[in-house]
């Protein structure tokens, strides 16, 4: 089982699956008590003690989650898995890593790496433990790859930067662009608007920090700003001034969690993870008194299995729904009270789609966000026997964030890969025809998260493509072929 947004320190805090309940030794996390009798360890005297590493970490009842760490290049000195690392060994025939931390009932944990083995300087493969006050209670393996840009390719081809502004605070997390201006979502730093009239040289115009949430995910309808959020619902903005959202309400009364929202006409969709892992739909005749319909709970999914929404996107009378481990679903939305599944992949982890027709085909682009993670091609066209037509793969430690469908073109943030534009026409033959590297080791802020880089895009259809980037803040590229 995947871990669902797998890769910070508070799930690492929090992480419980695979744990083993028969009693060890209270040494399990040091390196001496470590059995490293069957590694190849004259092998990790190639390995560079420096950089950004993403890590996949595998435990041994087969749940697990991505990860990174930094081995250098930070004043506060190197990290992994989102802690200071406090225990650093590396030499001729060892690679050791560890880092104590506080739970939240005051125990000390202790994380480590251990290496095995290294088939190259940017490869390292080796035994993972996590220790509650002296005991193990997790065990696994994993794998770390150093991040370097993808061998022969420059910054970019066929894609040129336009114009980079960086957010004065936080991180951005989300994006939409209408009315001349980019909304950006940056979590718990709030709402950020830039005036993108000229896309050359973007401005900001307004912010508006909640007192405490998360902004997660927006759309825009009409004069309407729709924002996902952590702690209240959906907050509701009016754009009579698109310079200057105007928050009105929140919905529902009772608040959820709320990672995604899509619009259809006049029905506004919201994923809800947490706490119920449901789907709440909105009649959105009049834009800013959204009116409940239902919540939808997705047929057979089933919560404690990990199987929660995570996006949503409404088209043609159907919704499908990124259902993380239940995979890509599809509903029908006809009758907006009483939506019903058609259909579903379950094939992978789903955690965001476009959709759309191309050539005479309808569509969606299917992508998890995981280690491995890939764009799969799926035909939508009768749901009850959804199938794969198409895949694009990359590299196994780079994951996706966000797709855009225009025309026959799927643009890809790709995290740390950055821009990756396809020529989809030909489903099965996906072809990339440009791309944009964005991610740079010496950027501030690298080597925190497994998903660092381009994170959000919007192509509106003006000739540019807007994207944010975790580091560099908003991003405006033009196709230059």
């Amino acid at each position: 089982m995947r871990r669902l947004f797998a890769l910070s320190s508070t799930l690492f805090l929090a992480l419980g699956c695979g744990k083993d309940d028969t009693p060890e030794d209270k040494a399990e996390c040091q390196v001496e008590a470590i059995d490293l009798s069957a590694c190849q360890r004259s092998s990790l005297s190639s390995v560079q003690s420096e950089g950004i590493w993403n890590i996949n970490i595998l435990l041994n009842d087969n749940s697990g989650t991505a990860s990174s760490m930094r081995l250098s290049g930070l004043s506060t000195g190197p990290t992994m898995l989102g802690f200071n690392v406090t225990e650093r060994r590396v030499s001729e025939d060892t690679f050791f890593l560890a880092s104590e931390t506080t739970d939240s009932a005051g125990g000390t944990m202790r994380y480590v790496l251990a290496g095995c083995s290294s088939t190259g300087p940017g490869q390292l493969g080796g035994i993972f433990r996590r220790c509650r006050s002296g005991t193990a209670d997790l065990k696994g393996t994993f794998e770390a790859v150093r991040l370097q840009r993808r061998a022969g390719e420059e910054e970019s081809s066929k894609v040129a930067l336009v114009s980079e502004i960086a957010l004065p605070r936080g991180t951005p997390v989300e994006l939409a662009v209408a009315h001349g201006h980019a909304y950006i979502a940056a979590g718990a730093e709030g709402l950020f608007v830039y005036n993108v009239s000229d896309p050359a040289q973007p401005r900001k115009v307004a912010e508006s920090k909640p007192s405490s949430d998360f902004y997660s995910d927006l759309v825009v309808h009409g004069q309407t700003l729709y924002v996902a959020t952590q702690l209240s619902g959906i907050a509701v903005f009016s754009l009579a001034d698109p310079a200057a959202p105007a928050r009105i309400r929140s919905v529902p009364e009772k608040a959820v969690e709320v990672s995604a929202v899509s619009v259809d006409g006049d029905l506004l969709f919201a994923a809800s993870p947490r706490p119920n892992a449901e789907v709440l739909v909105y009649n959105i005749a009049t834009p800013t008194e959204p009116k409940l319909v239902t919540r939808y709970f997705v047929e057979g999914s089933e919560p404690q299995l990990e199987e929660r929404p995570l996006d949503v996107t409404a088209a043609g009378g159907r919704l499908y729904v990124s259902h993380w481990s239940y995979g890509l679903t599809v509903s029908d939305i006809s009758t907006p009270a009483k939506p019903k599944l058609l259909g579903r992949f379950a094939s992978a982890t789903s955690r965001t789609t476009a959709v759309g027709t191309v050539g005479n085909r309808m569509l969606a682009f299917d992508a998890g966000e995981d280690w491995n993670a890939h764009l799969r091609v799926l035909d939508v066209a009768a749901p009850a026997t959804v199938t794969q037509v198409g895949e694009f793969r990359m590299r196994p430690e780079v994951s996706i964030k966000a797709l855009a469908l225009s025309g026959t073109k799927l643009y890809v943030a790709y995290y740390q890969d950055g821009l990756r534009v396809l020529d989809v026409s030909v489903p099965g033959e996906i072809r990339q025809l440009g791309y944009y590297n964005t991610w740079r080791e010496s950027d501030p802020g690298r080597g925190v998260s497994f998903l660092e880089g381009l994170n959000a895009l919007r192509v509106p259809g003006d000739g540019y493509v807007y994207a944010t980037d975790t580091s560099r803040g908003l991003l405006i590229f033009r196709e230059t072929e």
